[in-house]
Order: structure tokens, then C-alpha cells, then sequence
């Protein structure tokens, strides 16, 4: 997509956060407004993502790519922070910027981007500009809604960027037993479609309470949340990564020495099974949840841990309908391919970082899915 200032620079009705400069609020209001998007979930692609809202795709099962939008050098914190990729129903979504203001960008071909809002929606955030989100961490896809969380407020659209549901976590659980909440650092997967649940997970800000952070869960598509108290999780020594299979929750611990399940949407769990490896970075590959490593491990159930091939790259690991892997790393320049399982690769793709400090330049995250031709 080539990026053109379509719109004026109307300072007086945007929105500034401390290191944000004239700039970059110049780029957020050229980018085009969504809200009409029109799913046709027909063509295989790889959407990677990286800071400074760089977005880098491929159409043709990873064997080409194209970076197809950037705007402008970022950090980990700051406007143009990129760590998340969501995908449903046709459509991918990225959250872009943390720290400052936050805007979600989404596309239905995997070429074109613009904004996801369709620009009506008047949240807090925004302080009169409508194209910013609630500061985001994570976001998930399910079910035709994408589900946005990072700090205090979920963010949830079930009609692709035409209107927006939030939920804000502020003094909505004040006659809990366990006293105040405090949370940060929020990020949400869908547990399937058998149970349209999506489950958060965030830190504990405070000296008391579950180590392993804060569990909730929305069964009305991201429109209310339940402040979790899971049962099986004592034993976990801090918060590592959450994931789904659609059948199975697993969460490690944060060197990705051990693995804690759950059956019923993150109610109660089992645990600890140990991975038999650590320092680890957790996927899903298909059905399966992948750790890679200096070890790389593999395991459907959560419980019971595989080898994977000795050349599987450390990362972040994705597949398609075919089988083909892609993996990324926030420290690397390049995409790597595989089409054997992980026993070969092929660097695919290489692009300058940035020279930004603050922060790895590599990609945060890749996905794939259907999307237009």
C-alpha cells in the first residue's frame, strides 16, 4: 500500500501523548478509515508483523514476500510499538503502539491496510480523535470479533471496525475478596469455537495475590469479563504464555520450564508437566503447542512433550493449511521457511531494521489465514 497524507493536519482535534510527535499523529490521520471491510476468505497469507507498524505478507504460502506497510521507526514503547498480529473470518487485525496512542489497523486482503474503525466510534482514549483504541497488548480473533486488552480496558467488534463494545476493569470487581485489582501487560487468545470463549491474561501489580497473574474471561464476545479464580495454579512460579488449541488451554511458566492445562476455558488446571526444556518461545503450529528453543519441543495435550527436529529456528513458529512453517524472531532480520516439518530452511525474506534503540526491530509475531484474493 502507498502511503499518502490524505487528510489534513488538524491539530486541534487529536489526541497527544507525551512522545508522540506532530508527525506521527500526521500519519495516523492518513491512513484510511475501514468499517466496510468485505470478507471473501478464499487465498492463503502470512501477515508478519514488527515495530513501527511494519507488516510484511505473503499470498503464495511464504514462498515470496512483500513488506506492504510501515510508518515510521518505533520502539517498545511509543506510537508506532507493534507486537501482535489477530486473525478471523476473513480478516486480519494489529494493534499498533503502546505507551501512547494506540490504533488498530486491519486488512481483508493482507495487501491493503487502513484503519479498523470505521471512525464513528467515540472512546475515552481517542480525547476526540476516532481513530485511536484503548492502549492494547494482545489481541485475538473469533467468531468474526476481534478482542483488543493491555491495560485496564478490553476492547471488543463484532461487525469489523463499525461500532465497539469496551469494558473497563476500574472499580468493577471492588467487593472481591482479594481486594484491589491491579494488571498490566494484558493479552487475550479465543479458546475455539466450542466454547466462543475468549481468557485474558495479565500481570499482578501487587506484593499479593496469584504469581502466575490475573485470569478473566468474556463468554459474551469481549462485551463483559470475569475476574478469574482458577483453580490448579498454585504451584505456578510467574507468567509465562497463554495459548489455545481450540480444545486445550496451556500456559507455561516464564522460562518455559513447565506447562499448565486446561479443559474448561481456564477455570481449573493440571499442572506442573514439565516440558523437558526451557527458555523457550511458545506457538501454535497447527494444532499443537511448540516450543523453540535450544531444545524445541512439541505437545497437543500440554501434558505430554515431543522432540521436534534438531534446525527448528528459535521464535515464533506458524502454518499453513499446507503444512509449510514460518518462523520469526524479534532479533532477526529475515523469514525463515520450511516445508518438510521443520527439518529444513530457507531464508525467505530479509529487511533493514531500524535503527531505534528501545527495543528489538525483528518481527513480533506472524499468522496466517484466508483472505481475499
Amino acid at each position: 500500500m502507498k502511503k499518502t497524507l490524505l487528510l489534513p493536519l488538524l491539530l486541534a482535534a487529536s489526541a497527544f501523548a507525551a512522545d508522540e510527535s506532530p508527525d506521527d499523529v500526521k500519519i495516523r490521520e492518513s491512513i484510511p478509515l475501514g468499517g466496510d471491510f468485505k470478507p471473501e476468505p478464499k487465498v492463503g497469507a502470512f501477515v508478519a508483523v514488527g515495530h513501527g507498524a511494519r507488516i510484511i505478507v505473503s499470498k503464495d504460502d511464504g514462498k515470496t514476500w512483500k513488506q506492504v506497510f510501515f510508518a515510521a521507526p518505533g520502539a517498545d514503547h511509543g506510537p508506532w510499538a507493534t507486537k501482535a498480529v489477530g486473525y478471523t473470518s476473513g480478516v486480519f487485525a494489529v494493534p499498533v503502539g503502546w505507551g501512547a496512542a494506540t490504533i488498530y489497523l486491519a486488512s481483508d486482503d493482507a495487501v491493503n491496510w487502513r484503519h479498523l474503525t470505521k471512525g464513528t466510534a467515540k472512546l475515552p482514549e481517542g480525547k476526540g480523535d476516532l481513530r485511536v483504541m484503548p492502549g492494547t497488548w494482545g489481541i485475538a480473533g473469533g467468531k468474526g470479533t476481534f478482542v483488543g486488552s493491555g491495560y485496564m480496558t478490553f476492547t471488543a467488534t463484532s461487525d469489523f471496525g463499525q461500532s465497539f463494545d469496551t469494558f473497563g476493569m476500574w472499580g468493577k470487581f471492588k467487593d472481591d475478596p482479594r481486594g484491589k485489582l491491579s494488571t498490566h501487560h494484558v493479552g487475550t487468545v479465543y479458546c475455539g469455537d466450542a466454547s466462543g470463549r475468549f481468557l485474558a491474561l495479565g500481570d499482578n501489580r501487587v506484593d499479593s495475590g496469584a504469581k502466575f497473574g490475573n485470569l478473566f474471561a468474556s463468554d459474551d464476545l469481549g462485551k463483559t469479563w470475569r475476574w478469574l479464580a482458577p483453580k490448579g495454579l498454585e504451584a505456578s512460579a510467574g507468567r509465562g504464555t497463554l495459548l489455545c488449541n481450540g480444545q486445550v488451554l496451556t500456559m507455561t511458566d516464564k522460562e518455559a520450564e513447565n506447562a499448565w492445562t486446561s479443559t474448561d476455558g481456564g477455570e481449573t488446571w493440571t499442572g506442573p508437566h514439565p516440558t523437558g526444556t526451557k527458555r523457550a518461545t511458545m506457538s501454535l503450529v497447527g494444532k499443537e503447542f511448540w516450543l523453540s528453543g535450544m531444545l524445541s519441543r512439541a505437545s497437543a495435550d500440554g501434558k505430554t512433550w515431543r522432540d521436534l527436529p534438531a534446525a527448528i529456528p528459535e521464535g515464533n513458529v506458524t502454518a499453513s493449511d499446507t503444512g509449510t512453517l514460518v518462523c520469526v524472531n524479534n532479533k532477526r532480520s529475515n523469514i525463515l521457511r520450511s516445508t518438510d516439518g521443520g527439518k529444513s530452511w530457507q531464508e525467505v525474506f530479509t529487511f533493514e531494521m531500524a535503527k531505534v534503540s528501545g527495543g528489538a526491530q525483528g518481527l513480533r509475531a506472524v499468522a496466517w489465514g484466508l483472505v481475499r484474493p
